[in-house]
């Protein structure tokens, strides 16, 4: 990012922080019916969407959000190409360009393109236009890291995380601006690796999964983590409580936790357990639904809907999370977000004739991906097999002989491909659980 398009932004997003909060939502108002007008004329799904509905370009000024349908992520994959503003994008040239590169500093025709973890059984494809990851960048500097500027001295900072193919926090990590950090990328699945790595990096600030941090608190209980970072930043996963304490008091440090994911990178903040979980209702319009879609009360825990306000290339509006809470407004700029129950990632555990514990990692798992791929759920059938279920977009003839390669590399890489079988099924669709009523991307045995 150019230094002055930075600064200008960041001076922008500071004084926002300032307004009250009648005004950021007077702003929030505004910035929705401009991307309702947007998305309306530029996108043809948005428009069929809406036309169906009896929702005319007349009506959009006067339109209010729970008069709109609520979209999934399987309707923004399944209508990739129809729902982008830019016609000249398609879905298959945005995954010819993922599986040929894993540089996260690499762009699609200048936009940003990253795939999700699969923690709702859907991988994401999610693409940014050059302004609109600029926008982020800026927002990220401005309202969570706010780091101090030393030109001779920059910030070390160190993230934990998959650091190979276009995720959502190592693109944003490797886009951090090199005037104010010194950025070291650490692949976490090896604790031992990573301990020593940041021993001698001696990061100033650390970012990565709330599970990731947890592990080196207890490595730095134990004396062999020597390191004294300045800042903490966890994202991703819940920080439980016990996390939060246990990771407090190793590093005598708070712990800000971000809330995002691959739809809009930055949500909110907490930046300590003693603070209330803000969410940037300036840029998002948050709702909170019950079982039957229907709005609930102020402070009623349901199901998150999320439109970010400022993405135009590929609109998302009254889009569907995975995430129960519930939200309350305050005096404050922001509103508040209480009983978060976000997204935490299962490991399956195998046992070679030797008695040695194998672990297939969450990253591996949820991070699946190939061209195609349009839901998918890994399940442990018995101690020495691995089932993986995948439904498949019409028109891909080749994923699931990748899918098969893919999940062979995974068997070598937890070196278990001697004693465990997997095989890949092709199935129409995969669907929630008759009990729970929830959807499981990875089932141990015991589930």
């Amino acid at each position: 990012m150019r230094t002055i398009t930075l600064l200008t932004q960041l001076r922008k997003f500071r004084n926002d922080s300032k307004l009250t909060a009648q005004k950021v939502q007077e702003l929030s108002r505004q910035r929705f019916t401009s991307l309702l007008e947007k998305a309306y004329t530029s996108s043809a799904f948005y428009r069929d969407l809406y036309s169906s509905h009896g929702i005319k370009p007349s009506d959009l000024k006067e339109v209010t959000p729970k008069d709109l349908p609520i979209v999934s992520r399987a309707m923004v994959l399944d209508n990739f190409d129809a729902v982008l503003t830019d016609p000249s994008i398609t879905r298959k040239s945005v995954e010819e360009f993922l599986s040929n590169d894993t540089n996260p500093q690499n762009r699609f025709r200048g936009n940003t393109v990253m795939h999700t973890s699969g923690s709702t059984g859907v991988p994401g494809i999610f693409i940014y236009s050059k302004e609109e990851w600029s926008f982020i960048a800026a927002l990220v500097v401005a309202r969570i890291s706010q780091p101090v500027f030393r030109p001779f001295n920059k910030l070390r900072l160190a993230f934990l995380g998959k650091t190979g193919g276009h995720y959502a926090g190592v693109t944003l990590t490797s886009d951090a601006p090199k005037l104010l950090y010194n950025t070291q990328l650490f692949n976490p699945e090896d604790i031992q690796k990573l301990i020593a790595g940041l021993n001698g990096f001696q990061p100033d600030i650390i970012s990565g999964y709330a599970g990731t941090i947890y592990q080196l608190a207890l490595a730095k209980i134990d004396g062999r983590l020597r390191i004294n970072p300045g800042r903490l930043q966890s994202s991703g996963e819940v920080l439980t409580e016990n996390m939060r304490q246990t990771i407090e008091n190793a590093f005598n440090q708070d712990v800000i936790d971000l809330y995002a994911c691959c739809e809009s990178i930055v949500l909110g903040i907490q930046k300590s357990g003693r603070d209330p979980f803000h969410l940037f209702n300036d840029w998002h319009h948050f709702e909170v639904i019950d079982e039957n879609d229907n709005l609930v009360p102020e402070g009623t825990q349901g199901s998150l809907l999320v439109t970010p306000l400022y993405k135009t290339l590929q609109p998302l509006i009254r889009y569907r999370l995975s995430d129960t809470l519930a939200i309350k407004s305050t005096d404050q700029p922001f509103i508040t977000l209480n009983r978060f129950s976000g997204r935490t990632g299962d490991t399956l555990t195998y046992i070679n004739p030797h008695g040695i514990e194998h672990i297939i990692h969450p990253y591996d798992m949820l991070a699946f991906y190939v061209p195609g791929l349009r839901q998918f759920q890994f399940e442990q059938t018995s101690p020495s097999t691995l089932l993986l279920r995948i439904s498949v977009l019409d028109g891909y003839s080749d994923t699931k002989h990748l899918a098969e390669k893919k999940l062979q590399d995974i068997l070598v890489k937890t070196n278990i491909e001697k004693f465990v079988s997997a095989k890949v099924e092709l199935v129409d669709s995969i669907g929630l659980n008759p009990k729970t009523g929830k959807f499981k991307t990875v089932l141990s045995m015991e589930t």
